[in-house]
């Protein structure tokens, strides 16, 4: 099996190309299947499908967003300081809101 760097070398399919597109914007760390959905004007069950189908490609948040929802990004963005003080926050606010 072939070793690839990045999603770009891997994924052709246009369809799953646009979510991969999705993830990689900047402006978010993580992103909900709803918010990739909205982005992309696929439906939510398609979204899953592509993130499901490339793990090697894809990181799932430890820690959901306030409202219960998986959080996904990229394995290529890999962690840093604002993702460490976002999850950081979030297990804190859900954890002094119970």
């Amino acid at each position: 099996m072939p070793i690839y760097r990045s999603w770009q070398d891997h994924v052709k399919d246009p369809t799953e190309r646009k979510v991969f597109e999705a993830l990689e914007n900047p402006s978010w760390d993580f992103r909900t299947i709803e918010g990739l959905s909205k982005d992309t004007d696929l439906p939510k069950d398609v979204v899953k499908g592509v993130l499901e189908k490339y793990p090697q490609f894809i990181r799932r948040s430890p820690v959901p967003d306030l409202e219960g929802r998986e959080l996904y990004t990229l394995v290529s963005k890999g962690g840093g300081l604002r993702e460490w003080y976002s999850t950081t926050r979030a297990f804190l606010i859900k954890s002094t809101s119970t």
